[in-house]
């Protein structure tokens, strides 16, 4: 499937072989090849010191009777050290065009050089700036560059133009013939230890100075190491096999014959052993030290045998364990590369989405998930490779029926010993019947919050109703003391005041009883507009009971109270009604400090309405 899925637990953490690995981190190419480097540039950097300050032990670095290196092979030393450097700073723009420009002058040197041995022609660079000082140097020579010099830098220029060229051909000629120029100098530093004649006897090929045979060695083990991972000097730093054995072996074979010959050639010498003894010693010697060499390398490679048996084994058996598990299991279980394709996929994805298990690697990644899904999925992809923590994730896959179904996924990466991401283990659950239980309940809650809104609603208006007066549509007697509790709270924590209007109808009962209740009716109805059109949207203005009113001003003091009273008396007397004139005759009380409860306020203003229709009607109260 082209899942991402529940990762099971059923195997144990794979983790993938990683590429070898340098042994050390002394034995990384980088760190060898920048040692190189460094040794190269300084050999030729103080020796041109030397030439230029005129200097003899600079020139030949060490004693002023030792050889001195030619100066345009210091040169050389320093324009190849200055290359190789440009090589391994790939991080500088055009460094490699100006280290194919530095290696091609050292190949054009070396060339000439060998164009002027063969022709006999003594001129030259160095002879032109430094003729002088190569003639009067304390070693006798004439100090100019030797013959195998000249045709190391021509194999050196021409190894790291191949190496420029980024190539794996061209990186394993560039190593071999770096091999080449290791044997050179190997010879040269061979002859300067055993101080033999015979090397320095066979016209200028070996007429090497010790330094510059040092320098060669060193360039030549730049250039091999430059390119990491790659030919031999790759197999050498691995920690493979091979590799084990190769630095095993190299060091044996190189210094175990050269120490043992240069023991050999100074016991005679000195007359220190009999020939025929030392030929046998040395022979015996040998054969000893590369016996005990095999010996390890054979333990070595034994255990490493036995090891790689012993894993083999345990991964047969988690494999094993996997399989049956995941063919045995309800869930979809998977396997897939860092791009998505299925690697594996269990038997049960027949079940579930109805393909075969052979169909599914056949497919492109994420071919089966459903559009509106994908870049969600892809997201999650992501941040799996890039080592996010991830949980489950829902999509719809297409079954091959043609419908869609809805699949849990869990996704797991495996890694190998560098961390990288190699696979991924994918477990996948179908939900596609929980998902539609979901969709029920989430269409039971909201129906469920619709009713509940609309009872909401209905709870609002019944208890809107319970607490209007249904003919003036004021609040009745039931809201008016709630509201004034309200008010009473409220002075008491902050001190506004406010104040009380009651009103009463004049002789309303003989109103009724000359023109009807239903006339009467009318009037109250009246009333209530009134009141409603003349008062602040802050007050509170109530049916009392039966003809009376009440009116809640709050931040009102006595004389604004009194003010809105007499302005409520002149707007019933001036409305105009049918049957006869309608007055009200009016109180008002304004809470205090002797006046704070409900009962003494409402006690206050019935007072001074009562006086009000005693001096005649008509009229505004307030009570002092």
């Amino acid at each position: 499937m082209q899942p991402r899925a529940n990762t099971p637990a059923l195997a144990p953490d794979p983790v993938v072989p990683a590429a070898e690995a340098p042994v050390a981190w002394w034995s990384s190419p980088g760190v060898i090849a920048r040692g190189a480097i460094a040794i190269a540039l300084a050999i030729g950097l103080l020796s041109l010191v030397g030439w230029v300050a005129g200097v003899p032990e600079l020139r030949a670095l060490g004693p002023a009777d030792r050889a001195s290196l030619n100066p345009m092979t210091s040169a050389c030393f320093v324009a190849l050290g200055s290359a190789m450097w440009l090589m391994a700073r790939r991080e500088y723009l055009h460094s490699h065009e100006l280290a194919r420009g530095l290696a091609a002058i050292v190949l054009v040197v070396g060339l000439t050089r060998l164009y002027g041995l063969a022709t006999g022609d003594g001129s030259g660079a160095d002879q032109l700036i430094f003729g002088d000082r190569m003639a009067s140097t304390d070693d006798g020579r004439n100090n100019r560059m030797s013959f195998n010099a000249a045709l190391n830098f021509v194999l050196l220029g021409g190894a790291l133009l191949l190496q420029a060229r980024r190539s794996r051909f061209g990186s394993v000629l560039s190593q071999i013939i770096a091999v080449i120029v290791l044997f050179s100098a190997q010879a040269a530093i061979i002859a300067h230890a055993y101080q033999t004649g015979w090397f320095e006897s066979v016209g200028s090929f070996n007429r090497m100075a010790l330094p510059t045979a040092i320098g060669f060695a060193a360039l030549g083990i730049g250039i091999m190491t430059l390119s990491s991972g790659e030919g031999l000097i790759g197999i050498i730093l691995s920690e493979s096999p091979g590799g084990s054995l190769a630095r095993i072996l190299l060091p044996a074979g190189v210094l175990v014959p050269a120490v043992l010959g240069w023991l050999l050639i100074f016991g005679r010498r000195g007359n220190l052993i009999d020939p025929d003894l030392a030929d046998t010693l040395f022979v015996l010697t040998t054969i000893l030290v590369f016996v005990a060499i095999v010996a390890r390398i054979a333990t070595q490679l034994h255990e490493n045998h036995l090891e790689r048996v012993r894993t083999e084994v345990a991964l047969r058996e988690s494999e094993a364990r996997f399989r049956l598990i995941a063919e045995n299991a309800s869930d979809v279980v998977s396997l897939h590369d860092v791009d998505g394709r299925v690697l594996y996929i269990s038997p049960s994805v027949e079940r579930v989405l109805g393909f075969l298990p052979e169909e599914m690697p056949r497919m492109a990644a994420m071919a089966t998930v459903h559009p509106a899904d994908v870049d969600r999925l892809q997201r999650h992809f992501t941040q799996l490779l890039h080592g996010e923590p991830v949980g489950p994730i829902q999509v719809r896959m297409l079954h091959k029926t043609g419908r869609h179904i809805w699949v849990e996924m869990m996704w797991r990466a495996v890694v190998d010993e560098a961390g990288q991401v190699v696979q991924l283990q994918v477990s996948s659950r179908d939900i596609t019947d929980s998902k539609q239980y979901e969709r029920k309940l989430e269409e039971a809650q909201r129906k469920l919050r619709q009713q509940q809104a609309m009872l909401e609603d209905a709870n609002l208006k019944l208890s809107e109703l319970a607490s209007v007066d249904a003919l003036t549509q004021l609040r009745n007697r039931r809201a008016f003391e709630e509201r004034m509790e309200d008010e009473l709270r409220r002075w008491r924590r902050t001190g506004a005041e406010f104040s009380l209007v009651l009103l009463d109808i004049d002789h309303f009962k003989a109103y009724n009883d000359t023109f009807g209740h239903p006339r009467g009716d009318e009037v109250l109805r009246n009333i209530g507009r009134i009141l409603r059109r003349s008062l602040r949207g802050s007050d509170f203005p109530a049916r009392y009971g039966g003809e009376e009113f009440a009116v809640i001003l709050p931040n009102t003091s006595r004389d604004g109270a009194s003010h809105v009273a007499e302005m409520l008396r002149r707007d019933i007397e001036a409305a105009a009604w049918e049957d006869r004139p309608i007055t009200a005759s009016v109180g008002v009380a304004t809470v205090s400090d002797e006046v704070s409860s409900a009962d003494l306020l409402v006690n206050h203003a019935d007072q001074a309405l009562y006086r009000s229709k005693q001096e005649g009607r008509n009229r505004v109260t307030v009570n002092l």
